[in-house]
């Protein structure tokens, strides 16, 4: 079982760099996006800074909620670059 002081290391690590970071490349592939996820594409989008997430080709009902924080979504790695430099 993981202690308590490390599950506070990995919370505030997490919130620090997404504090730091100008853009939140998020992965939203599976039956639902991954809560922890979700939790970094709201602070981020709370932030007012934009959320870029990749999708790989799935083509699923996504919580309406979630979807209307993220900036852009593209298919593959392969657009990752021109897609940061759009937004």
């Amino acid at each position: 079982d993981m202690s308590q002081e490390t599950k506070d290391t990995i919370f505030q690590t997490d919130l620090d760099a997404l504090s730091k970071a100008d853009i939140t490349v998020s992965l939203i592939t599976g039956q639902d996006i991954d809560s922890g996820t979700c939790c970094e594409i709201g602070y981020t989008f709370a932030m007012k800074k934009p959320v870029l997430a990749i999708d790989a080709y799935e083509r699923r009902y996504r919580n309406l909620f979630v979807e209307g924080m993220i900036s852009k979504t593209i298919n593959d790695t392969s657009e990752l670059i021109e897609a940061i430099e759009s937004l």
